[in-house]
């Protein structure tokens, strides 16, 4: 088998690409469109994002500069209907006959397509490759159901809706013999290199997780992180999730489905270490350490952000020697980490994978093994409604699924829009008996099909 390099360029030389559509011109998106124009044997054709002006001031961007591409605006090209997808009932654009007939001539000539429906994406028959770079969970299962069953390849950065219905596109992906993956580059699937690499040689996992970026504050919210959004360059909303801690939940719970570690205790230790004192801290409580038990996720706060890592340990006793003899410590614990994770710009390497070998990066194991319960950021009263992930009202955290589903707790991943109908106390769980979740919540009716289906196969 190639290297994937080496199969991309033999694929461009041959005068072919992967052609890929694109939805969300975030952080995200926008870094995946800059580094996949660098990369031969595959190119973006159709931009999916509701701002048009964030999409237009994109496309001039100097480290971009695309100047051949056509505009696809949703109710003058197309015609919002009620359509059938896999068998769900759900609002789409439709597009009219002379769209398809601009879109037709657009691909013909090498044009890019941008559109704010992301319906764009899937009457594009050309396009091999979707990637997912919205965050939103309701906006991922629609990007996923509609991928997966216009039989294209999903590469997805929405780690919030793979923690909520990762099992459920999992499956009905393998029956359309599609690819459904996680991206490379993010925490999880970085995490998951080590695990797989130490798993294989038959180590025992102590604990596995990331380096979480800032200091960790459950208050934060989009207004008081406004200032420091700007200077980054990202959405507040997004930097509260990261703040706020939901974002490292959300991970180490992806992380926990994709490897059966377990988290050691609700929204994890997250103690504050550097990389010298990891040995001393991941080991059980018996020994010294903070953990109750081992096989779990963990994040830190410390020097190894923006990087991941695992401690792992064996009985072999000429392991422990050769283990000493190259330096990695004297046990009985040892290290392994990887002080970086590239985001976006390793995203083609999952392109190429789903595309070529028909691989996933990172996927569930089977049903959910954690979840990303939903908590009061402050008191909540009766009649309020919950916003997105990362804003002024809750937060999440980390649990055991059955101790989830135990307590019936409602996942963050369900919790946009969902309506109080009980007074909640600062920092309390919120449970589906105190919610009243908006019937027309796609991401909500493939969770409930989630939990059937794990119901029948127990």
């Amino acid at each position: 088998m190639k290297n994937l390099n080496q199969k991309l360029r033999s694929f461009a030389n041959e005068g072919k690409t992967i052609k890929i559509g694109l939805a969300g011109l975030g952080q995200m998106g926008k870094g995946i469109i800059s580094q996949i124009r660098n990369i031969e044997g595959m190119e973006i054709i159709v931009l999916a994002d509701r701002n048009i002006t964030r999409t237009e001031k994109t496309l001039k961007d100097p480290g971009i500069a695309i100047r051949d591409y056509i505009l696809l605006r949703s109710g003058r090209d197309s015609i919002r209907s009620p359509v059938s997808i896999a068998g769900l009932d759900m609002m789409a654009d439709v597009f009219t006959e002379n769209a398809k007939r601009r879109i037709r001539e657009a691909l013909d000539n090498r044009m890019l397509i941008y559109s704010d429906s992301l319906s764009v994406l899937f009457c594009v028959d050309d396009i091999d490759v979707i990637i997912d770079a919205t965050g939103n969970p309701e906006t991922g299962a629609y990007i996923a159901v509609n991928t997966i069953a216009s039989n294209k390849h999903l590469v997805t950065l929405n780690v919030e809706m793979d923690v909520t219905i990762g099992p459920f596109l999992r499956d009905i992906a393998l029956k359309h013999n599609v690819v459904y993956t996680l991206s490379a580059g993010d925490e999880p699937p970085a995490a998951k290199e080590l695990y797989d690499f130490a798993d294989m040689m038959g180590m025992k996992i102590i604990a596995a997780g990331k380096g979480k970026n800032n200091p960790l504050d459950r208050e934060a919210n989009p207004d008081t992180l406004a200032e420091y959004a700007g200077e980054k360059g990202s959405n507040p909303y997004m930097m509260t999730s990261f703040v706020d801690g939901t974002k490292s939940m959300v991970e180490m719970a992806c992380l926990s489905n994709a490897t059966g570690l377990k988290p050691d205790c609700r929204g994890m230790h997250g103690p504050i270490v550097n990389i010298d004192r990891f040995l001393d801290v991941f080991r059980p409580k018996s020994e010294g350490g903070i953990l109750n038990s081992t096989g779990v996720v963990e994040f830190v706060i410390g020097d190894l952000a923006p990087g991941v890592f695992l401690v792992f340990t064996t009985e072999n006793e000429i392991l422990r020697n050769e283990l000493e003899y190259l330096l990695m410590g004297s046990g009985p614990n040892y290290l392994l980490y990887r002080p970086y994770h590239l985001t976006s710009m390793e995203t083609p390497v999952s392109v190429a994978r789903a595309y070529f070998y028909g691989e996933a990066t990172m996927v569930p194991l089977s049903g959910l093994l954690s979840d990303v319960i939903t908590i009061a950021k402050k008191d909540l009263a009766a009649g309020e409604r919950i916003d997105r992930i990362g804003g002024y009202n809750v937060y999440g955290l980390i649990d055991k699924k059955e101790i989830a589903e135990e307590n019936n707790f409602l996942p963050i991943g369900l919790s946009e829009g969902a309506l109080l109908k009980n007074n909640i106390e600062k920092n309390s769980p919120i449970t589906y008996n105190d919610v009243n979740i908006s019937a027309g919540s796609l991401v909500s009716r493939l969770r409930k099909m989630q939990e059937e289906r794990s119901l029948q196969q127990q």
